[in-house]
């Protein structure tokens, strides 16, 4: 049930309009924001870190226990909504058009569309505004933005789905990252002009309480999703150079699993030659060391993530077919 209900989400996400799960999704936002617990206006300002868990556990408990009723009645109908609950969180398709159309964009000369698709796709991802000024800087912000949004929005659903039997797993993971998401546009409402602290930051101060703000435990869950994504894709372009890009990445990004992810996809889509030097770090220039495989570097991108996403599935089916899925 488990694998015939994600290659029915696989199927149904790239069949229905992209608007289809917004509703649901602005739904789900004003609920959050309506459960939050402001423990500070409360009078208990030293426990103001831990009212995010608030929307988390009321979700976790409300899926768990209607997941559980559904499948006493028909195992049909329990997987129908771990269906829904992927294709909340699937966004592939959007993904998917816009390198499509950005690289579209490129070939025909057309940088200032480009920039504005990418643009408004980063803003309407966490709400950040950047500033773009030639092609290089668009190919650069695209992939890390986009090894992201791979990771978080298909790669490790397809991991906390299987690794946990029904929609609890996708749940947490799901609750979590709109927390970080929450907490990012809180922050830029509330502190604009300030430098938000850093993860390591958090983690001298008080390593405790950085263990439950919702950035570590999102990086956490991502953990093991995201080295095995970057397995795949070493596996698929260069084991070598895969693994030293990551090693690289990772001694200047502790606390972050976007980083590492991206220098290995730098690698394998040929934006970064070599990886050879320690010193070398993930910087807009290492966009420009190749400027003749920029363009072709958003379709070896894209094309990678079809690859990696194919080879999950089948893995996935070997798995089910093995009686390791439920």
């Amino acid at each position: 049930m488990t694998y015939l209900s994600l290659l029915l989400a696989m199927f149904a996400e790239t069949v229905l309009p992209e608007g289809a799960f917004q509703r649901l999704r602005s739904w789900v936002d004003r609920v959050n924001q309506e459960m939050e617990i402001n423990l500070e206006a409360l009078g208990a300002p030293g426990f103001a870190h831990l009212q995010w868990l608030a929307p988390v556990f009321i979700w976790l408990l409300g899926i768990y226990l209607l997941h559980h009723v559904l499948w006493t009645l028909s195992p049909l109908f329990s997987g129908l909504l771990s269906v829904t609950v992927l294709l909340y969180g699937l966004r592939y398709q959007h993904f998917n058009r816009v390198f499509t159309e950005a690289q579209l964009f490129l070939n025909q000369g057309d940088f200032f569309r480009a920039r504005e698709l990418v643009l408004s796709w980063i803003k309407d991802y966490d709400g950040r505004e950047l500033h773009i000024h030639k092609p290089s800087e668009l190919v650069f912000y695209a992939i890390s933005y986009g090894a992201e949004r791979a990771l978080r929005q298909y790669f490790a659903l397809l991991f906390w789905f299987m690794l946990v039997p029904g929609p609890s797993g996708l749940v947490i993971y799901l609750m979590v990252h709109w927390s970080v998401m929450r907490e990012n546009e809180n922050w830029q409402t509330q502190s604009f002009g300030e430098e938000r602290p850093s993860m390591h930051d958090l983690w001298r101060a008080n390593s405790l309480k950085a263990m439950i703000t919702p950035g570590f435990v999102l990086y956490a869950l991502e953990w093991l999703p995201a080295r095995l994504l970057a397995f795949t894709i070493g596996l698929l372009a260069q084991l070598d150079d895969a693994a030293l890009a990551w090693r690289n990445a990772k001694s200047h990004s502790r606390f972050s699993n976007r980083a590492p992810l991206t220098s290995v996809f730098m690698v394998a889509v040929g934006l970064i030659q070599s990886v050879a030097d320690t010193k070398t770090r993930f910087t807009q220039d290492s966009a420009s060391l190749m400027p003749d495989t920029q363009v072709q570097a958003l379709q070896l991108f894209r094309q990678l993530i079809l690859k990696c996403a194919l080879v999950w599935l089948i893995l996935a089916g070997l798995m089910a077919a093995g009686g390791l899925l439920p």
